[in-house]
């Protein structure tokens, strides 16, 4: 008799797991789970910011090859913030565009997440394009017209050289992102 009980005392040791065995795997499980969610959620995160920065991308691209298309002696009054100075008859879309996919910053006065600088300074509300203003970005102070001299004129009507910096601030899934593209336009 004494063989049967330790036999079937080993046999039941052996049936099942402890309730503290138990916890320790859900616990061991559920650790498992939300490091594979956390990993997804990143991985996502990163795919829809790289989305972005290839929008943002393009669209500044988009909008240098757009002022090279346009009409040389036109570029700075169609693609400036003055609505004064556009040409007569020409839609002049502005300093700003819309990116398709991305959204402006929250506190972007127009809503649009494009901009274009040139080199400008506004006096009596309309803007100036100068030769005297100092900008690292737009590689400024510099002669516009050719004339050899850097002064404190607008150079609205007779530029050469045009400086230009095409901006991108957009709101993104993982904060707000920014791509900024610098260049000179030339009339040759």
């Amino acid at each position: 008799m004494l063989v049967r009980r330790n036999a079937r005392d080993s046999r039941a040791k052996v049936r099942g797991l402890t309730l503290m065995e138990l916890i320790m795997a859900m616990t061991v499980l559920a650790v498992g789970l939300a490091g594979y969610a956390k990993t997804i959620a990143m991985a996502s995160i990163a795919a829809s910011t790289s989305r972005e920065a290839t929008l943002a991308t393009e669209a500044g691209r988009q909008m240098i090859e757009t002022l090279r298309s346009t009409t040389y002696n036109q570029i700075f009054a169609r693609y400036n913030s003055t609505v004064a100075d556009d040409p007569g008859g020409v839609v002049s879309p502005g300093a700003n565009f819309a990116v398709t996919g991305l959204d402006a910053r929250v506190n972007d006065a127009d809503g649009m997440p494009g901009e274009i600088q040139f080199p400008t300074i506004t006096v009596g509300g309309a803007e100036q394009l100068r030769e005297d203003l100092v900008s690292t970005k737009l590689g400024t102070p510099t002669d516009l017209n050719g004339d050899g001299i850097v002064d404190a004129v607008n150079h609205a009507a007779n530029y050469q050289n045009l400086p230009v910096l095409v901006r991108i601030r957009w709101r993104g899934v993982a904060g707000p992102g920014q791509v900024e593209f610098q260049t000179v336009l030339a009339n040759f």
